[in-house]
């Protein structure tokens, strides 16, 4: 078992984000750590002797490497019972609107974005969002944009499918291409996709609806804060912000700022 010290980390984020302004200094230490040893692995490096070698020698090297620590885990219809209340609430919140905007806020490889437009169809809301689905992970938002998943990933996602109580089966949102699944593109024409990083980019466009699910599990407590107060200066009056159940940002929400709309499915309302 590969061990690296705190210092080494320090050491190697600090190098990264000097050299190629790629900042991991946020993310929660052991989370970072445990990422960091699972990449050696993935690219068979025995220490992080090894991979400083390689990173100043390799500079095509930095690239997926930072893929492979920012990798996130997502799933479509990922717990269910969120997407029930969701699409309780989508009707109400677009009204008469000719549409609204959405942030997918660390999109990963598109699940969320494609069961959030799968959702539109089914309700008859279909081409009435206008999406911005962003990520640090060049490799996963290309995964996004091409649509392709495991059959065996989409056999799981079926399942979350179901117990959301969809249409029949998500096989005809997508075709069989031997061991994968490519879903039906147009499902996301109208998601702009953009390469992003969530903590030290900036976005000065406004949204009715920001998803950040599961993606700040992995930032420290000051990390978390700075993105908040850029999902409240991004959000309409009355937009919704939702996280993840794992987040543990609720002791941290300020509560002059945002309301809980939903608590139980942490979906959050800005109130000024």
């Amino acid at each position: 078992m590969i061990d690296i010290s705190d210092e080494e980390i320090n050491s190697l984020t600090a190098a990264i984000m000097q050299r190629h302004g790629v900042d991991f200094t946020c993310y929660e230490p052991k989370s970072l750590k445990r990422r960091i040893i699972r990449a050696l692995s993935v690219f068979k490096l025995n220490s992080i002797h090894e991979l400083w070698v390689k990173i100043l020698k390799e500079k095509e090297f930095v690239s997926p490497f930072v893929n492979e620590l920012s990798v996130g885990l997502t799933a479509m219809f990922r717990d269910p019972g969120f997407w029930i209340r969701l699409k309780d609430i989508l009707p109400t919140l677009i009204g008469d609107k000719k549409s609204i905007s959405i942030w997918h806020a660390g999109c990963s490889t598109g699940e969320e974005v494609f069961s959030l437009n799968i959702l539109t169809r089914e309700i008859g809301l279909e081409g009435r969002l206008r999406s911005l689905a962003s990520d640090m992970n060049s490799d996963a938002l290309k995964s996004a944009q091409e649509g392709k998943y495991h059959l065996l990933k989409l056999q799981d996602y079926d399942h979350n499918y179901l117990k959301y109580a969809g249409q029949g089966s998500l096989e005809k949102y997508y075709e069989q291409q031997g061991k994968v699944g490519a879903m039906d593109l147009s499902l996301i024409r109208d998601v702009k996709f953009k390469v992003s990083n969530l903590i030290t980019d900036q976005n000065h466009e406004k949204y009715d609806i920001i998803f950040c699910r599961n993606v700040m599990i992995y930032f420290d407590s000051g990390a978390k804060k700075l993105v908040l107060n850029k999902f409240y200066d991004c959000l309409n009056t009355g937009g919704l912000l939702i996280i993840g159940f794992f987040d543990a940002l609720v002791p941290i929400i300020d509560k002059e700022r945002f309301e809980f709309y939903d608590l139980n499915q942490r979906i959050f309302r800005r109130i000024n």
